[in-house]
């Protein structure tokens, strides 16, 4: 089990595990592929364009972040402004948050392996990120504000892979042994302003709930009614592995979740998030930079706003 990089997606990383399974976050769709689903080159372009001149006009600059913008356009049907619209406030309300950071600035969430890949995917591509809001989370280390941080940089590189954005996404939410310590530091103003964000989606995704106490489920599924306008599918499943594979397959998932899929050292996500970042924001903005070449600094200047880039 180790940290590796793949020659052949430019040097991007990826966790190989013992049983020779690897998870990354990078794939291309071939021209065949995409023109299977109606998408050719030109509308894409006409399209990408709108949405870089109206984020550019609200003091964003997504340019260096196209897989992320090309899994908003397919999700909303190459409707420019729609997308546009979407990741321009979903960028809005993470600056408010001061949720928008770096994998090294949340190192600490992943090497506490509060957040973490699900070590397989579905035949379909579909992916599945797992956060652990219970007795593994150590609010003295890490904030509420860090561990959501942490979760939407990882849904932001796993949109990398071109191979998900016409799939879906699920989030697994592990609440074992939750205490009243970690319950209050879920502000309500702060879970407002989550839900405001689960709004706005990028990508079809779907909530899922597990290991849930009987006092627990009665409050999320309250949260579930309050968020009866949000797009996303909840789901609350409690130890109920059966209920929980009918949407996730059990070949995905390891085997504390009733799945046969290898666990593997979630504290490897650390390195791996952090190289995946700097590279991809590296070969992106290659991509969008006329002058050349592009300079580390300059790459790390970038990736000082998240995958999100909040400089024009």
């Amino acid at each position: 089990m180790a940290l590796k990089f793949d020659p052949d997606f430019g040097k991007l990383p990826y966790i190989e595990l013992e049983c020779g399974h690897r998870i990354r976050c990078y794939g291309r769709l071939t021209e065949d592929q995409l023109a299977q689903r109606g998408e050719s080159r030109e509308k894409v372009q006409q399209q990408l364009e709108v949405v870089y001149e109206r984020s550019m006009r609200a003091g964003f600059n997504l340019r260096p972040c196209e897989t992320l913008v090309l899994s908003a356009l397919r999700f909303y049907e190459y409707d420019g402004q729609k997308a546009a619209e979407v990741l321009v406030a979903t960028q809005g309300i993470m600056r408010r948050l001061e949720i928008n950071k770096t994998a090294e600035q949340l190192r600490h969430v992943f090497e506490e392996g509060l957040v973490w890949l699900a070590p397989v995917r579905e035949d379909s591509g579909a992916a599945a990120i797992i956060v652990h809001h219970g007795k593994q989370w150590n609010t003295a280390k890490v904030s509420f504000k860090d561990l959501w941080a942490a979760v939407y940089l990882t849904v932001q590189v796993v949109l990398n892979d071109e191979t998900v954005h016409f799939t879906s996404l699920a989030l697994i939410l592990d609440y074992d042994g939750i205490s009243m310590t970690q319950t209050s530091k879920m502000k309500p103003k702060l879970m407002k302003a989550m839900i405001e964000l689960q709004q706005l989606r990028l990508i079809e995704t779907t909530v899922h709930s597990v290991n849930t106490s009987r006092l627990f489920k009665a409050i999320m599924e309250f949260f579930a009614f309050a968020q009866k306008g949000c797009p996303h599918k909840t789901f609350i499943h409690g130890t109920d592995w059966a209920s929980l594979h009918q949407h996730v397959s059990a070949k995905c998932l390891p085997p504390q979740y009733g799945g046969t899929a290898p666990d593997y050292d979630h504290g490897l996500m650390a390195s791996f998030m952090r190289h995946m970042q700097h590279k991809t924001i590296m070969r992106q903005v290659r991509m969008v930079v006329e002058r050349a070449p592009v300079s580390e600094s300059t790459c790390d200047k970038q990736c000082a706003g998240g995958l999100f880039i909040n400089e024009k």
